[in-house]
């Protein structure tokens, strides 16, 4: 007989080596499914307890530290602590990857388990954003050392995802007038993004009471390593937002590069927490054309406004 300690082992690399097995091919719809991190899972919601801010999820992939270390049962229902801001899309039937830790203090034994860095992560989602991203990264490169967007110029394609876990492509802006400039959640200088939020927000109001009801904004995190779509809707939600018509957007670091660099932002990391950034604030008209730009923080929600009426088609 072994002992259990060298059965826990056995039964550890037996489940590492059946993963390995399901990612190297068949006809089991697992081949074409990428790897997860050795901290993540892969897992898809049974149920969510808004009250207890808890999800209870069966994991279908799992990084060897989490199997190892953290108990975590692939094809099992397990019980997963998450923050409000998840549930804007951690609803029963969602396939998620996240990262996963031990709830520290309140839970000596370790058996509950918290979710951080959530992202959707249902195949047709993932193959759309891969094949679209692939455009604007092939887009951003042919357009050389100086790939800025000009007035006149039209969107490059990309897809995000909003606070919602919304697959966001450029699609979103046919039809409307839409108000995009880029910020990060953890900004801290009172005059960069946490300014261009509530300036935002007032133009947003002069919208809702003019009644121009094709126009609508949209926020870019510079920071997107940080600011997955849970901290973005909790950011909108800090800020008093009326998401009706305002969305906030992430994607991977590669997509948001391509993306500053064409739209003229320059950013550098200070420390793990702080960017160094630029600022540039646009209106897109309804066929996806730059027609309004101020670069730097002096914007103003009045000069906007302006602008918004005269490419509004509610205008009177």
């Amino acid at each position: 007989m072994f002992p259990f300690s060298t059965l826990r082992h056995i039964s550890f690399f037996l489940t590492l080596s059946s993963l390995t097995f399901v990612g190297c091919g068949g006809d089991d719809g697992f081949s074409s499914l990428p790897a997860v991190g050795f901290n993540e899972i892969r897992a898809e919601v049974l149920s969510i307890d808004r009250n207890e801010s808890r999800i209870y999820a069966v994991p279908q992939a799992a990084g060897y530290q989490v199997l190892g270390g953290l108990g975590v049962d692939l094809g099992e229902s397990m019980e997963f602590k998450v923050e409000a801001g998840d549930f804007g899309y951690l609803f029963p039937g969602k396939v998620f990857r996240a990262q996963v830790e031990k709830v520290s203090n309140s839970d000596p034994v370790g058996r509950i388990l918290r979710l951080s860095n959530i992202w959707p992560d249902d195949p047709l989602s993932r193959v759309r954003v891969d094949n679209i991203n692939r455009l604007l990264r092939r887009d951003t490169l042919t357009r050389g050392d100086d790939p800025i967007r000009t007035l006149g110029e039209y969107l490059p394609p990309f897809a995000l995802f909003d606070q919602d876990g919304v697959l966001l492509t450029t699609d979103f802006f046919v039809g409307k007038t839409t108000v995009l400039n880029f910020i990060f959640t953890r900004c801290s200088i009172a005059e960069m993004c946490p300014a261009a939020t509530g300036r935002m927000r007032r133009l947003q109001n002069l919208v809702f009471a003019n009644d121009l009801s094709d126009v609508q904004f949209l926020s870019v995190t510079l920071d997107p390593e940080y600011d997955v779509p849970g901290v973005l809707k909790t950011y909108a939600l800090a800020y008093g937002i009326d998401e009706s018509n305002f969305r906030f957007a992430t994607a991977s670091k590669s997509v948001i590069d391509d993306l500053v660099r064409q739209f003229g932002i320059s950013r550098k990391s200070v420390d793990l927490s702080v960017l160094d950034h630029t600022m540039r604030t646009l209106v897109v008209n309804n066929r996806r054309q730059i027609v309004y730009q101020v670069p730097g923080k002096g914007w103003t929600a009045d000069d906007f406004f302006d602008r918004l009426k005269g490419n509004s088609s509610n205008e009177k």
